[in-house]
C-alpha cells in the first residue's frame, strides 16, 4: 500500500515529526504538489511554486487540469514553502540479504539521489539504535549528532510501528528551528492492515486506486486460508489470463505478448484452492470484455485439477463465452477434469481447445492467438 505524500506526512506528524504547514494562510510563498504516485514529479510538472493565495489557487486549478507522468491529478497538496540550511536523504527499508531493517542515508538530499553516494546502516529492531554513533563515524559533530540522531530515531520508530515496507524522506531539511520533513513516501505492508485503523483507498501494484474487479478479487482470500486465488491485477488488454501458480506465470505472460496478445489481467491461483475460490476468480476475469481467455499452468504437485476446474466450469456455465478459450493444465485428477471440460465444451458449444503436459505451455499461446485472430475477423 503506497501512500500519497500528504497521507505519509500525516502519519509521520502523528509520530512526532515536523512537517510544513498545510493550506493557504495569507501572502506567503507556497509549494503545490500533485498527489499522484509518480516518479520525478518535479520534472513532470507535479511540483510548482506560488506567491500569495491568489496565485496559489490559479496554479492549483492549472495542475488539476493536467496529468503528471500520465496520471490524472485529482488532489493537490498546498503547503508553506520552507527555507532551510541543509537537506538530507533518509530512508528505511528491509535489506533482502540480512532480512533486517536498514537505514539508507545521504548528506545530499533532493532530486537526483539515485546518482549520489549513500551510506547504509543495518539495524537490529531489538537493539539500542546506534544512530548517534553512525553520525559520529561519518563526520558529524556536537549537537548535530544528538539532534539529527533523534530525528532518525523517530523516523525509524514510525517505520516499525506503521509496519512500513519503505519509508523515504527526501529531503529531511535542517532549518533554524529544527528538522522538517519536506517530502515523504511510505509503502505499508498490506498484510499488516488488521493491526491498524487505516482508511486509505485500495491501490493496485501500479500505484493507482484498485478497480472494482481488483477489490472483488482481493476479498476471495479474506478469512479463507485454503490456497490462494485472490491475486488479480487489471491490465488494459483483451485476453483474459487464468494463470496457475508457479514460476511460469510471468513467462507465460511474456509468451502471450510475444505472440501479439495483450493481457487483460495478471493473476495467479495455487496451493490447492477450493472450487468456490476458483469460481469467484474466474467470474472476475470473465466479467471484463474479452476476445480470448488462456487458462494455463504447469503440472501441479498438490493442486487437485478436478476441484479447481469445477470452479472454472461453473463460471463457464454462467457466462457462456463465445470467444476462444485455450486450456493447458495437468496434475492430480487431471483425467477426470479434462473429461468434465470436454463434456462442457460440447454442452455449451464453446470455442475451446484443451492441452495436457505433452504440449509446451508457450506453444498454446500461439494456438490461442490464431483462434483470436479468426474470432476478431468474424463470420466470412
Amino acid at each position: 500500500m503506497k501512500l500519497q505524500e500528504k497521507e505519509a506526512k500525516k502519519l509521520l506528524k502523528e509520530h512526532g515529526l515536523t512537517v510544513p504547514q498545510i493550506g493557504l494562510d495569507g501572502d506567503k510563498e507556497y509549494v503545490l504538489k500533485a498527489q499522484v504516485l509518480a516518479n520525478h514529479r518535479k520534472e513532470n510538472g507535479g511540483i510548482k511554486f506560488a506567491k500569495g493565495e491568489k496565485q496559489a489557487k490559479a496554479v492549483e486549478k492549472e495542475m488539476k487540469a493536467a496529468t503528471v507522468d500520465g496520471k490524472e491529478v485529482k488532489d493537490v497538496l498546498i503547503e508553506e514553502k520552507i527555507d532551510f540550511e541543509k537537506e538530507y536523504y533518509v530512508s528505511f527499508t528491509y535489506d533482502t540479504e540480512t532480512r533486517k531493517p536498514a537505514l539508507i542515508f545521504s548528506e545530499e538530499g533532493g532530486t537526483g539521489i539515485e546518482d549520489r553516494e549513500v551510506l547504509k546502516l543495518p539495524l537490529e529492531d531489538s537493539s539500542q539504535f546506534r544512530f548517534r554513533q553512525f553520525l559520529a563515524e561519518n563526520g558529524f559533530e556536537g549537537k548535530e549528532i544528538i539532534k539529527l540522531g533523534a530525528e532518525l530515531q523517530k523516523l525509524f520508530k514510525a517505520f516499525l510501528e506503521t509496519d512500513g515496507r519503505l519509508l523515504e524522506v527526501n529531503p529531511l531539511a535542517k532549518t533554524s528551528e529544527g528538522y522538517v520533513v519536506l517530502d515523504a513516501m511510505m509503502d505499508l505492508d498490506d498484510d499488516a492492515g488488521y493491526r491498524h485503523s487505516w482508511d486509505y483507498p485500495e491501490r493496485s501494484a501500479f500505484d493507482r486506486e484498485k478497480t472494482s474487479r481488483e477489490i472483488r478479487a482481493k476479498k476471495i482470500d479474506e478469512n479463507d486460508h485454503r490456497g490462494v486465488a485472490g491475486k488479480y491485477t487489471e491490465l488494459e488488454g483483451d485476453i483474459g489470463m487464468m494463470l496457475a501458480g508457479g514460476g511460469a506465470s510471468l513467462t507465460n505472460m511474456d509468451a502471450l505478448i510475444a505472440c501479439g496478445g495483450k493481457p487483460a489481467n495478471y493473476t495467479e491461483y495455487g496451493g490447492n484452492p477450493p472450487t468456490e475460490k476458483v469460481y469467484k476468480l474466474s467470474k472476475v476475469i470473465m466479467s471484463k470484455e474479452l476476445n480470448g481467455l488462456w487458462h494455463v499452468g504447469g503440472t501441479a504437485n498438490n493442486t487437485n485439477i478436478l476441484r479447481t476446474m469445477k470452479g472454472f466450469v461453473q463460471a463457464l456455465e454462467e457466462e457462456k463465452p463465445d470467444y476462444p478459450i485455450v486450456i493447458r493444465r495437468d496434475g492430480p485428477n487431471a483425467d477426470e477434469a479434462f473429461e468434465l471440460l470436454r463434456e462442457k465444451k460440447e454442452e455449451l458449444d464453446l470455442n475451446m481447445k484443451l492441452f495436457r503436459n505433452d504440449t509446451p505451455m508457450t506453444e498454446t499461446a500461439e494456438t490461442l492467438m490464431e483462434m483470436v485472430e479468426t474470432y476478431r475477423e468474424g463470420p466470412q
